[in-house]
């Protein structure tokens, strides 16, 4: 007993479940969009924690710095932690901006790798949508091939067969 999606082979041939095919491309398109989200979603994140390049949509909502004179500055550094309001999260340090080499090549690499796979994703449901149109046409393509009967006249043809009948006596040979 076969399930739905089952691909069979043997002697009915090999057969593809297209309504299967055609869900896949379907799951894979909506995955490919559900992971694009969730990128930007985690890009923008990162990006309101200062931990990434703000995107056009974070840089909407983002004030831009205040202008402050030196001495509500100094008065600032002295009595909070805004003095280093444009220092990254993990300081501004050496080692800090050592980890800041490091984190932003990744940070950038990961944003790439993640977006090329979520367009991979999409190509994919929309490769196997298209082969299930493709393979449902092809087989209605052969069935229609197989139910004509078409004359081939270079066939062999048995020549003591008349008229639809077979010949029961054969002629021997001659004396």
């Amino acid at each position: 007993m076969t399930n739905t999606g089952d691909v069979v082979a043997g002697a009915g041939g090999f057969q593809a479940d297209v309504e299967s095919l055609k869900a896949g491309g379907t799951d894979f398109v909506k995955l490919g969009d559900d992971f694009s989200d969730s990128v930007s979603r985690m890009v923008n994140g990162l990006a309101k924690l200062r931990a990434g390049e703000p995107t056009d949509e974070v840089k909407k909502t983002q004030k831009p710095p205040e202008e402050k004179s030196f001495g509500e500055q100094l008065w600032s550094s002295m009595t909070s932690l805004d003095s280093k309001s444009s220092a990254p999260p993990w300081g501004d340090d050496d080692l800090g901006e050592k980890f800041g080499v490091v984190y932003e090549g990744l940070r950038d690499g990961m944003y790439e790798s993640m977006g090329h796979l979520a367009a991979k994703l999409e190509e994919i449901g929309k490769a196997l949508t298209a082969m299930s149109k493709h393979h449902a046409e092809n087989e209605d393509f052969n069935e229609s091939l197989m139910k004509q009967h078409v004359e081939n006249k270079q066939a062999w043809d048995d020549p003591y067969k008349q008229q639809g009948t077979l010949v029961r006596g054969r002629p021997g040979p001659a004396t």
